[in-house]
């Protein structure tokens, strides 16, 4: 394995990643369980992202777009993030900066969790493995389905959906 270290809670992840982001120069990817997303909203880490891309940078990402997280979607769009849906990425997550910092997850329960709880995350500096989350990102991100037309998909089903 790529040299590293453990990360082994949710507020440690959010740290790294929000170092990872506030490095980040010419890009970052993500993949992220919505649970996740909100938790990274309460750190600030869409208004790193956002920092980013006003610099001239991009910011992609991945998460499955329910009816809860309708607004987070919106809220990433609105700063110009691109992201799109993909409903088979529920408990795993990861985070690339720049093709050589990453934190992926190793094991993380699918449900929603707290900062204090428990994860196992992989924290790395080797880009050869971030180019490696990266191919597993753009494969994740042909299959998926532009944020927009998901967020229309939902509200379409009507208010209760949506």
């Amino acid at each position: 394995m790529a040299p590293g270290r453990i990360i082994d809670s949710v507020r440690d992840a959010i740290a790294v990643s929000s170092n990872i982001i506030g490095s980040a120069e010419i890009e970052t990817a993500w993949i992220l369980p919505p649970w996740m997303l909100v938790l990274a909203a309460q750190y600030g880490l869409p208004k790193q992202s956002k920092m980013l891309i006003q610099n001239g940078g991009s910011v992609r990402g991945i998460f499955n777009i329910s009816s809860p997280y309708v607004d987070v979607a919106r809220s990433l769009l609105d700063i110009g993030e691109d992201v799109c849906h993909a409903d088979h990425y529920e408990g795993v997550f990861f985070l690339v900066g720049d093709k050589k910092q990453s934190v992926s997850s190793m094991h993380v329960s699918s449900e929603e969790l707290r900062c204090n709880d428990k994860i196992v995350a992989f924290w790395s500096e080797d880009p050869t493995y971030a180019e490696y989350l990266l191919s597993i990102f753009e494969s994740a991100w042909t299959e998926g389905v532009d944020a927009k037309e998901r967020i229309s998909e939902l509200l379409n089903e009507g208010p209760s959906q949506a």
